[in-house]
């Protein structure tokens, strides 16, 4: 059954047609059936850091290194395992009262097929509002990079994008707690032969993370009582002014969208939901500048899913990873909840 959600992404795409305004297929660059080219060293400044790390093995070296360790800023650390028995991506982080959410699209080939699924990857202590903090998770939580039970023999070409944020349990209000930096990834593996001979095995994950300590662009309400912000905005450097909007009572439709400083702007958005074949699981859209507003966009969030996007204008260019995961219709209106976040990387 095709998602509300993404249903009416394919009617945003055909009223834009309907419109005249181009849906093309993905730039380039998309990476939109492969995986992602990681280049560059860890880079600092004042206002982000970029880490660029890898585990990279053969079977015949003396003493191989199977686990990596990167800190995440501000949340915790994320651990690269390529072990010939476990492979994973795992997120330990230092407040387990608090939600972190650790998001990914993964994109795989199985059966001579691309399929992608969409992942969240949580640790947390309160479940809702009414939560007395006795269940919950640990303080760690992971993704398997096996395509099966067991670790196969071969794996190749396979990759995901992932943005990991941390905010106020829902227990308390979504400002309740200092925002975390957004934290957002690309990663690549590969392995094989880890059925055979110890000498014959070999295994690469690749990881490129940035985090932004000046733009913490989430939004996050617990409950229709809390009075934390429903919209927020931040500048989107060379592009414009990027607004995120989550209403509660359901009066208004969750969204994206962007002031941009001069016509010529453009968002390209991969909306990326549940898990199966890529092309019935991914929507790609290009919003143009709307002239009536002034604005591109918007464009709906999802209610349980991720969105990567590519912003454009007078030749600069942003990607985003964005995380949405909201409530608004239970009966109970303090049970409603929206957890939105995003972050931007160069490419």
């Amino acid at each position: 059954m095709t998602s509300p959600v993404r249903v009416l992404g394919l009617v945003v795409a055909g009223l834009m047609l309907a419109a005249g305004v181009a849906v093309p297929v993905a730039p380039a660059n998309a990476d939109a059936d492969g995986p992602p080219v990681l280049t560059g060293k860890t880079t600092r400044t004042k206002t982000s850091v970029v880490q660029h790390t890898r585990v990279r093995w053969k079977g015949k070296w003396k003493n191989p290194t199977y686990i990596k360790s990167v800190g995440v800023p501000g949340i915790g650390t994320l651990d690269l395992v390529c072990l010939p028995n476990n492979t994973m991506i795992r997120l330990g982080v230092n407040h387990r009262s608090l939600e972190t959410q650790m998001w990914m699209q993964k994109f795989e080939k199985k059966n001579r097929r691309y399929v992608v699924a969409v992942k969240n990857a949580r640790v947390y202590q309160y479940a809702n509002i009414y939560d007395d903090g006795t269940g919950g998770t640990g303080f760690y939580t992971h993704e398997g990079l096996n395509k099966k039970p067991g670790v196969e023999n071969r794996s190749r070409g396979s990759y995901m994008y992932g943005v990991i944020s941390q905010r106020a349990g829902r227990n308390a209000d979504g400002s309740s707690v200092t925002t975390r930096p957004v934290t957002t990834f690309e990663m690549t593996w590969n392995w094989n032969n880890l059925n055979k001979q110890r000498r014959k095995q070999s295994c690469t994950i690749d990881i490129k993370l940035t985090t932004h300590f000046d733009r913490r662009m989430s939004l996050t309400w617990h409950g229709e009582a809390d009075g934390s912000p429903r919209e927020k905005s931040w500048i989107l450097p060379g592009i414009g002014r990027l607004f995120l909007s989550c209403p509660a009572g359901g009066e208004e439709r969750p969204s994206i969208w962007l002031n941009p400083y001069t016509d010529d702007a453009r968002l390209y958005i991969e909306d990326v939901e549940g898990e199966g074949l890529v092309p019935l699981h991914r929507t790609e859209v290009s919003l143009g500048y709307d002239d009536s507003t002034g604005l591109v966009g918007p464009y709906p969030l999802p209610s349980n899913g991720s969105l990567r996007i590519q912003a454009t204008r007078a030749g600069n260019e942003r990607w985003l990873m964005l995380s949405s995961l909201f409530k608004l219709n239970d009966p109970d209106p303090q049970r409603n909840f929206c957890e939105v976040a995003t972050g931007y990387y160069d490419r």
